[in-house]
């Protein structure tokens, strides 16, 4: 089967990797052959093996000479599928669809107000409940994230700050983990990048907080198992949010984390360890109560329940279910 997955993205983050990996686990069929249609500048960061590699210049979502150019890059791959992941792909597929044959599948990975162009796919695979919330018709499959198994992680480092990841945007809700933070005396590490950048080093030196939190850029996964093994805990503080997939990471490890309300948080974590979503006041409550009592906190359930249901394996096998119910 020949499996096509389209990203639009100048940047390498969430939906990158996932896409990175998904097409990975794909390939280990003999009987797929996988294509990644992706920007020039992230070329080089998706794993090269058993997986063919494209580059495409979309000229923007409604550029007619854009979606003439992806018509005929598609006629020349003919999938039998193609994954649109995100909001320009699955609108970019959705206006040149009925001109080729293929299924389309939009991977919705995030919150999005409007979706009149997810559900002119086929199928739509959504990472949490909340994701699909306004979701007319019955075209759509939860599937949720998953976490790799950790390569370096070491559990007996010495912890040193407390930790949130993400990119620097009004989604994340990092304002409000900032703000929270000022009556706490102990180290944050904020790891991202993005338009909120500068705003947020303001923020933290308008409120006299610069010997506590730091803003650091990304880090290559081979360096993410180090700064996992040197946290206390983990951090979600969205506002919005599909997954989020760093909280599946910290938890296969056995990293504790505790979160807004968002995404697939609720399938995982017990309820005193989540806050409601924009709430500054709750989200301050929870990190107050939790970074003072970390120690004795005991989320060895939720351990247990990403490493055994959110895996790889267990979402390949869903998105290959998915697959073939199109196809056949």
């Amino acid at each position: 089967m020949r499996i096509c997955h389209f990203i639009s993205s100048k940047n390498f983050a969430g939906i990158e990797q996932y896409v990175d990996e998904i097409s990975q686990q794909q390939s280990k069929s003999k009987d797929n052959e996988i294509i990644i249609i992706c920007n020039r500048k992230i070329l080089s960061k998706f794993n090269k093996k058993k997986v063919s590699l494209l580059s495409f210049s979309s000229l923007g979502r409604n550029s007619p000479i854009g979606q003439i150019r992806l018509a005929f890059l598609l006629k020349q791959i003919n999938p039998d599928v193609i994954f649109s992941h995100a909001s320009k792909p699955t609108i970019m597929i959705s206006r040149i669809k009925r001109l080729l044959n293929f299924k389309h599948i939009a991977c919705l990975h995030g919150i999005k107000r409007n979706l009149k162009h997810f559900q002119k796919a086929d199928l739509i695979i959504a990472g949490s409940n909340q994701s699909i919330s306004s979701l007319k018709g019955s075209n759509f499959k939860v599937i949720h994230n998953w976490a790799l198994e950790p390569i370096n992680y070491n559990s007996s480092s010495r912890k040193e700050y407390f930790l949130s990841v993400g990119r620097l945007v009004e989604e994340k809700g990092f304002d409000l983990l900032i703000d929270a933070w000022k009556e706490i005396n102990d180290h944050l590490i904020i790891i991202g990048d993005g338009p909120l950048k500068k705003a947020l080093q303001t923020q933290i030196k308008r409120t006299n907080q610069e010997n506590k939190i730091i803003i650091s850029p990304p880090v290559s996964k081979q360096n993410l198992d180090e700064i996992y093994s040197k946290a206390k805990m983990l951090i979600i503080s969205s506002r919005r949010e599909g997954g989020p997939r760093v909280a599946l990471e910290a938890l296969v490890r056995g990293l504790k984390v505790i979160s807004t309300d968002v995404g697939h948080m609720n399938s995982v974590l017990e309820k005193q360890f989540l806050c409601r979503r924009n709430d500054f006041e709750a989200l301050k409550k929870l990190v107050l109560d939790s970074v003072e009592s970390y120690e004795e906190i005991d989320q060895s359930e939720a351990f247990s329940k990403v490493k055994k249901n959110f895996t790889i394996e267990n979402a390949s096998q869903q998105i290959s279910d998915a697959i073939n119910s199109l196809i056949i």
